[in-house]
């Protein structure tokens, strides 16, 4: 499918029927929840379809199955509020008091940052998840970046208290622009906020993601490897390890996820930092691990974009790659693309958004495929 001249995002994690807008969930629209559809495709045959709606001036695309639900849906609704609720029913319960611990002392709604084994983690707790399970997105910035820079590109806090996701930005230590991730010190401490975080809140078990860009990127694929029996989807991007000298998953017999997990992974073809050679081969090693051997769906054919979808028996893996350039003309396309980086956070140096006009929205695509694509789903 073919969109052209407006902004898009994935929207597959509510539920999108034709002429019909997610009305009530505080989704993408205006203040009100008002929407303007104007139009779509669907598959009647039952299969999966893609539906593009407009809200607010940008074009959402999202996909529905041929039973009118989206994949996700039968893994958690949204609220008005944007909470998450869990789809189990109702056990008659009152949802249990967060619980502080040494690291984690402040538990109500709101932004915190949290000093945690020398490392500071800034977290952003919606309302909501103080009355029902959330899920928990950790998105981790780049090299010389920082946390605020990472959501300023990603803009996640909003998004989590949009969508119902507690989010969890760590900063690397020493600060910007020196700041650079040490795999084997850094990621357990990541990790343990994570565990930290989750028992705090106690955040749905099924909806634990991450996602990062380049250094955080590389962060995403070793938690991949990792940590799949605890994460349900990842979304790295700008990072790939075949001919770069950083460490991450390789995909191999002996260095691979323990069991399937959802990616969504993001390129730029003129990546001038990690090269974009790498990306393809990222790609079929991603293919040839988990098995996904069929044709690709397009979910967007651009100029600028194209994005393609590989899904199988027991995952989904989507690829998007962009042709865009960034801020930086050293860094080329290492950037993150419908980014809006004022550039004005301490100690940065350059912006990480790429040069508009961006057909794409990261933050929101990954969100959107978080959403679709629980634990299990």
């Amino acid at each position: 499918m073919v969109v052209q001249g407006r902004r898009v995002a994935l929207r597959s994690g509510c539920v999108v029927a034709w002429l019909s807008a997610c009305a009530g969930t505080g989704l993408g629209g205006g203040t009100d929840g008002s929407s303007s559809e104007t139009g779509g495709t669907a598959d009647s045959s039952g299969g999966a379809g893609t539906v593009a709606t407009t809200r607010g001036g940008e074009t959402t695309v999202g996909s529905v199955d041929g039973s009118g639900d989206s994949s996700g849906a039968a893994a958690s609704s949204e609220s008005s509020s944007g909470a998450a609720a869990s789809s189990d029913g109702t056990t008659g319960e009152p949802f249990p008091e967060p619980v502080p611990d040494d690291c984690i002392t402040d538990v109500t709604a709101g932004h915190h940052a949290f000093v945690c084994d020398g490392l500071t983690y800034d977290v952003e707790v919606p309302a909501a998840c103080l009355l029902a399970p959330c899920g928990m997105i950790v998105d981790v910035h780049g090299l010389a970046m920082s946390a605020q820079m990472q959501d300023s590109n990603t803009n996640m806090r909003a998004l989590g208290q949009r969508y119902g996701y507690i989010v969890v930005q760590p900063n690397a230590d020493p600060a910007p622009p020196l700041s650079n991730w040490i795999p084997g010190i850094d990621d357990p401490k990541v990790f343990d906020f994570m565990q930290r975080t989750a028992a705090a809140w106690h955040v749905d078990a099924d909806r634990w993601h991450f996602t990062g860009f380049s250094q955080g990127g590389f962060m995403t694929w070793r938690f991949a490897c990792a940590h799949a029996d605890v994460l349900a989807s990842v979304a790295p991007g700008a990072a790939c390890g075949n001919d770069f000298p950083i460490e991450d998953c390789q995909f191999t017999d002996d260095e691979s996820p323990s069991e399937p997990l959802d990616i969504l992974y993001l390129h730029g073809t003129q990546d001038f930092v990690v090269n974009y050679g790498c990306a393809l081969p990222r790609v079929e090693a991603v293919r040839a691990h988990f098995g996904l051997d069929g044709e690709p769906e397009v979910v967007l054919d651009d100029p600028d974009v194209r994005w393609q979808r590989f899904a199988g028996d027991t995952m989904t893996f989507e690829y998007l790659e962009h042709d865009y350039i960034g801020d930086n003309p050293i860094a080329g396309g290492h950037c993150m693309p419908g980014a809006d980086d004022p550039g004005d956070a301490p100690g940065e140096l350059v912006g990480a958004s790429c040069d508009d006009p961006n057909l794409v929205v990261w933050g929101e695509a990954v969100v959107q495929f978080f959403l679709a694509h629980p634990k299990g789903a």
